[in-house]
């Protein structure tokens, strides 16, 4: 048998072409076509998976959903990691610049759930995986990671 499912990889493309968010941010429109694919994939109870700026798709098309677009607050601060062996302190600095986004997810009737950037999310209710890549400044290791974790989860679910 064969396995179903569907991911849209964000970038300004899908905030640009798959939707209009690049310009009327939550007042957008999803492409008639992404929108009957997602809609579709969701009736047939199939996995989707959705990082970057396309989670958006997802609260536009499934009111009511749990997606994440990273976190909730604009973090402008540090993430502290001790190295207790060497005694020294190394300084990360993991900046969510477009928070507004998860504002915008509430805004629309959706559940933000904030999440790391090597982290993903699961609705499992809708079968919806999110995860935040590039909504934050991140090294790329810990996006690569976050997009990983969305890819086995959709994995799981088909």
């Amino acid at each position: 048998f064969m396995k179903c499912f569907v991911f849209s990889l964000g970038g300004f493309g899908v905030a640009k072409n798959l939707c209009s968010w690049a310009v009327d941010g939550k007042n957008c429109t999803v492409n008639e076509h992404v929108n009957s694919t997602l809609q579709a994939f969701h009736s047939a109870k199939k996995p989707i998976g959705l990082c970057c700026v396309s989670p958006v798709l997802a609260a536009k098309a499934f009111p009511g959903c749990e997606v994440t677009v990273g976190q909730d607050k604009n973090i402008d601060g540090s993430l502290w990691l001790f190295c207790l062996f060497m005694l020294i302190e190394i300084l990360f600095i993991y900046n969510f610049p477009d928070a507004e986004a998860a504002s915008a997810v509430v805004e629309l009737g959706c559940k933000h759930i904030c999440k790391n950037v090597n982290e993903s999310h699961m609705d499992k209710a809708n079968k919806v995986v999110t995860a935040c890549a590039f909504m934050s400044k991140a090294p790329l290791h810990d996006i690569f990671d976050g997009i990983g974790t969305m890819v086995q989860e959709v994995l799981k679910l088909a």
